[in-house]
């Protein structure tokens, strides 16, 4: 069909069409009315009634346009709000309700175009001044916040709030002195205010923080004293106080000051901190002498407040050499004993110092083999102890915790792992353990690993919500994305239409994440966009929510808390996960524009075709039902015709036309999209090197080559040593040699020109890629590499031979602290190592470059990196992915069903040996002995069967090193409850039958350990692999250790387990 026709209709001069008959008048006063109590039908006939007779009335068709797209019919809407626009532009009421229907729709620019020319045309209406001035705070125009805040406090002087508003405006305009004086005008206007109002308070605090930030400390320290009777949160004029005297170098009153809040509170950092620089030192000092007088103070604190962590946390920043080992050696000790699992996150950072760091791993290894020697820490004998005092197992447990995560970050992965498998051997009913083991997995590469690991954490617990989210954030690591939204699904409502669907609603951005980088290691482009547009929009509605904000704050004086809202929804898009997202989404949108072709979906065989069919047609049927339902919500919510007003109607659920991300991908202008992502970026992530990257990215293929350079020198000037940056500077300088002539005007090539001197010198590429790889590091020879494949993409050998050097013989495994972890660089200067993200990064520069030694670079890293599955190959691959038997203990039913029936022959034959003896008392000695010993040896084998099944079906329930293995013999297992009974953790008697029944089972003489040393110590500990079998299980299998290799025995499947036993001892 063609188009339609467009017909504009010709303005009449301004008030011609405005004048009404009173009647219609009446009506239209009406009108205004019933939107006002949001009865949307009544006013959209009583519009049209008058339509009937004015159809080219602009106000009132102003008005039906607005009762249409409160209705949602957007169109019709906007098409009358235009025509009303046309046919009486001198209209206040025209240009407002235009303005209203924009902010509806959250066009907010637009919306303050139209309330702009709705003031211009109606000076002193206070609706618009309102509104008008709730959008100019929404949009941060704060000179145009200023004008409106005046203009309301001229018309509605006597208002509290006016004034507020004002002082507001002027403090976020920057006009200080301004906003004293109109709270001071306010201050003095007031009469009779009741003591210790909280509103009142609020606004003091409030004029105290203006002066503070305009820097008249003297005049705000009077303040505070003259209203100090009046301020109701007295912490915050306590804080507030001791900073205006240490401002003012006041040290003795700002001492006192600080002393008073630490004594409220001993382990705030800002306390503690502030109370240093009160006493004429600085814990932030770069000096010996500064750092030596800081700790003294410090060391003063500590013997005043003894039970402050923050306190002796703060001094390991500042000392070294023996006097940390000191410190940290109690420190350490003390959290070690009390079982505090967060300690190594807690010290993690002094791993930047590798002096430190090395001292840490020293001071606890010594703990480890003190304990396993005598249970104590092995600490020397003070005045203040006349003995050292023995700890629990629990202090071994988190020893051993602590050292795994001590090598994990050190990344010597294959270390960490048998420390926490011994740790779980130790306790295997502790998910920190797990995850610890999950965590090590990861950082190694075996993702598939870390998943196993995380998933036997959550069974440890189901009902942790904690564990169920770290579960299923490795299954999207290991792109299981479906059933990590089932295992997350449990703790998602029930009645909500999907867990995905509940998440979205609850903001959880992690989640949303994830499943975007999964989509995106997948291929499913379209996918990964949706989740990404789906957090950029999780943003834009947080952005939006404050909103409301602007008029609630100052209605309830919450003035401190508001400026820091704004302050806060300034620096959103800086969040660490939009940041992601943004990053994601630009990269495919990158990807599409270079080459639309590597992100189209593949084609569909018949299969898929048949697959993709069935989905359109289940995607139907959905959107059928969700029609449906919006339906009978929409009937459901109508009200009887004899109600006098009506109500809202019950929002229709809303249906995404593009579930899939389809329309997101098929973007003709995908550079404009990241446009999208990259803009607020700037704005708000201005200072991380990742934006500028991507800015400089986006710019040179947009041709825009003065916003590149922009971009470049700006992420120079925050990090001049970054890796990243180094090859997108040659890219730079290769691109602007290659343009013609005439392709950039004579200043901009001046500019230019100037730029790349700042960023690369007067060095040749060459050059400037032989300087970077004397840096040393991974990082740098990846860098180089690129840098040489920019100025040349034919200079394949010569980056195949700068990559190699990643895993030949002399390059060892990284054991350094990493930068990803601690983030921060600590490899500067270092010699040549390697690690399994750089070496990621160059296996997959090489495939770019389609290198023939792919499979040697495999081959080489999967040496050097034993555990990360990225290099290994295919067949390898199948294997470890093979199926693995697991251990599922059918017989533990078989075992409680003994016990009962056990205990009911115990049961008879005790009453038997009673009838015996109370009616043969005259029997031979012979025969009542014999009596004696049987019952003796068949109660003695009841407490061993009852102690044996206990410890099956509670105490090692999921342990398949104990299931497939017998591990206990006589006299190892009586000096080991021995030792457990010293410790508190089994019972004697029960414990000795326990043993004892484990020997009746299967005599078997193992060397017990020698004295001095810990049960644990010499444990051999395997790695078990988990089995599944699909028969049932005897328990004889289970005793017996074979040979690799299934074999049938009467319909049984007997399980592989290794034929080695337990290394106890000697």
């Amino acid at each position: 069909m063609p188009p339609k026709a467009v017909v504009r209709a010709v303005p009449k001069p301004a008030g011609e069409n405005r004048a009404l008959p009173s009647k219609e008048q009446a009506l239209f006063r009406q009108v205004l009315q019933q939107y006002e109590t949001k009865q949307w039908k009544k006013g959209l006939k009583t519009a049209e009634s008058i339509l009937k007779t004015r159809p080219d009335h602009g106000e009132t068709l102003a008005m039906k346009g607005l009762f249409l797209f409160s209705t949602d019919k957007k169109e019709e809407g906007y098409e009358f709000i235009k025509r009303g626009v046309r046919q009486d532009m001198g209209s206040h009421i025209v240009w407002h309700v235009y303005g209203l229907m924009h902010r509806a729709d959250k066009n907010f620019e637009e919306a303050l175009k139209c309330y702009s020319q709705a003031n211009k045309i109606e000076k002193d209406s206070l609706n618009i001044l309102g509104d008008l001035a709730i959008l100019t705070i929404h949009l941060r125009k704060y000179p145009e916040y200023v004008e409106a805040r005046t203009s309301i406090l001229r018309a509605a002087p006597r208002l509290r709030r006016n004034w507020i508003g004002l002082a507001v405006a002027q403090h976020l305009n920057g006009q200080f002195a301004e906003a004293d004086r109109t709270m001071t005008s306010y201050e003095e206007m007031l009469r009779e205010v009741p003591d210790r109002e909280y509103e009142h308070s609020e606004v003091l605090l409030y004029h105290a923080s203006i002066l503070e930030e305009a820097g008249d400390w003297e005049k705000c320290l009077e303040f505070l004293g003259e209203h100090a009777g009046q301020i109701v949160d007295r912490q915050a004029y306590s804080v507030l106080r001791a900073h205006l005297l240490l401002k003012l170098g006041r040290k003795e009153p700002a001492e006192w000051a600080w002393q008073t809040l630490l004594e409220e509170n001993p382990d705030n950092y800002n306390y503690i901190k502030a109370f240093v620089q009160s006493k004429d030192a600085d814990v932030d000092s770069k000096t010996s002498e500064g750092r030596a007088a800081a700790v003294k103070v410090l060391d003063s604190l500590a013997d005043k407040f003894p039970r402050s962590l923050a306190v002796r946390r703060l001094a390991l920043d500042l000392v070294s050499g023996d006097e940390f080992r000191t410190k940290a050696t109690k420190y350490l000790t003390d959290a070690l004993s009390k079982g505090v699992p967060s300690i190594f996150a807690d010290i993690k950072a002094l791993y930047s110092d590798s002096a430190k760091c090395a001292i840490i791993g020293d001071l606890v290894e010594n703990y480890r083999k003190s304990l396993e020697a005598t249970e104590t820490f092995g600490l020397p004998i003070t005045a203040e102890s006349s003995e050292e005092s023995v700890e629990s197992s629990a202090a071994y447990l988190w020893t051993l915790y602590f050292l795994a995560q001590h090598h994990s970050a050190l990344s010597a992965h294959v270390t960490a792992l048998e420390l926490v498998d011994l740790a779980m051997a130790h306790t295997p009913s502790l998910p920190e353990l797990s995850m610890l083991k999950a965590r090590i997995l990861k950082r190694a590469g075996d993702v598939d690993g870390a998943l196993q690991a995380m998933t036997e954490a959550r069974l440890l617990d189901g009902q942790d919500r904690f564990l169920n989210s770290k579960s299923a954030k490795y299954l999207l690591r290991a792109d299981k994305v479906p059933e990590a939204e089932g295992i997350v699904g449990l703790f998602t409502k029930k009645d909500a239409p999907s867990p995905l669907q509940d998440l979205v609603d609850m903001q959880c951005l992690w989640f949303l994440e994830e499943e975007g980088l999964s989509y995106t290691r997948q291929s499913q482009f379209a996918l990964a966009l949706k989740r990404y547009h789906t957090i950029f929009n999780i943003f834009t509605e947080v952005e939006e929510d404050q909103y409301d904000f602007h008029s609630y704050c100052l209605r309830k004086m919450t003035l401190r808390a508001y400026v820091n809202l704004l302050r806060y929804t300034d620096q959103l898009r800086a969040h660490p996960r939009y940041i992601a997202a943004a990053k994601g989404a630009i990269n495919i949108y990158l990807r599409l524009h270079d080459d639309p072709s590597s992100v189209a979906p593949p084609p569909l065989t018949n299969g898929a075709l048949e697959e993709a069919e069935q989905k359109k047609k289940q995607e139907k049927i959905e959107a059928a039902k969700a029609k449906k339902a919006a339906d009978a919500t929409k009937d459901k919510g109508k009200k009887p015709a004899n109600k006098k007003a009506e109500e809202d109607e019950t929002p229709a659920p809303i249906i995404d036309a593009d579930p899939n991300g389809d329309k997101l991908l098929a973007t003709t202008k995908p550079l404009d999209a990241a446009l999208t992502f990259l803009r607020p970026l700037e704005k708000a992530a201005g200072g991380f090197l990742e934006t500028w990257l991507l800015s400089f990215e986006v710019a040179i293929r947009r041709e825009k080559y003065l916003q590149a350079l922009r971009a470049l020198r700006t992420a120079y000037a925050i990090d001049p040593t970054s890796a990243a940056l180094h090859p997108l500077i040659v890219r730079f300088r290769m691109v602007i040699f290659g343009l013609p002539p005439d392709a950039v005007s004579p200043a901009a090539r001046k500019t230019i020109d100037a730029g790349l001197l700042e960023l690369m010198g007067s060095k040749t590429v060459d050059a400037f890629n032989a300087e970077i790889l004397q840096r040393g590091g991974c990082n740098y020879v990846v860098a180089a590499a690129k840098g040489t494949l920019a100025a040349s993409s034919e200079a394949t050998k010569e980056v195949e031979e700068l990559l190699f050097q990643l895993v030949r013989a002399e390059a060892k495994p990284d054991l350094e602290v990493r930068s990803a972890f601690l983030g921060f660089n600590s490899r500067r200067n270092a010699d040549l190592s390697a690690n399994p993200q750089d070496t990621v990064m160059a296996l997959e520069l090489l495939r770019s470059v389609s290198s023939g030694r792919v499979a040697e670079f495999k081959n080489e890293a999967a040496k050097k990196f034993t555990l990360a599955k990225v290099f290994k190959s295919e067949k390898e691959l199948e294997g470890a992915d093979a199926p693995r038997p697991t251990v599922t203990p059918y017989f533990i039913s078989a075992l409680l069903v003994g016990t009962w029936a056990n205990g009911c022959l115990y049961a008879l034959e005790i009453l038997q040996v009673y009838r015996y003896f109370k009616e043969h008392s005259n029997d031979a000695i012979a025969v009542k002995l014999s009596i004696v010993l049987a019952t003796t040896v068949d109660t003695f084998a009841t407490f061993a069967f009852y102690a044996t099944v206990y410890e099956y079906a509670i105490t090692h329930w999921g342990d398949a090193a104990y299931l497939t293995r017998q591990n206990f013999g006589i006299p190892y297992t009586l000096t080991m409850l021995y030792n457990l009974n010293s410790r508190g953790t089994t019972p004697g008697i029960p414990g000795a039958f326990s043993s004892s029944g484990e020997g009746v089972k299967r005599f078997r003489f193992t060397p017990g350990p020698k004295k001095g040393r810990s049960p644990l110590d010499g444990i051999q500990v395997n790695h078990v692999e988990t089995i599944h079998v699909e028969e049932p299980i005897r328990l004889d299998d289970f005793l017996e250790p074979q040979t690799r290799g299934n074999r049938s025995n009467g319909g049984h499947t007997k399980i592989d387990v290794k034929d080695e036993y337990t290394d106890i001892g000697a």
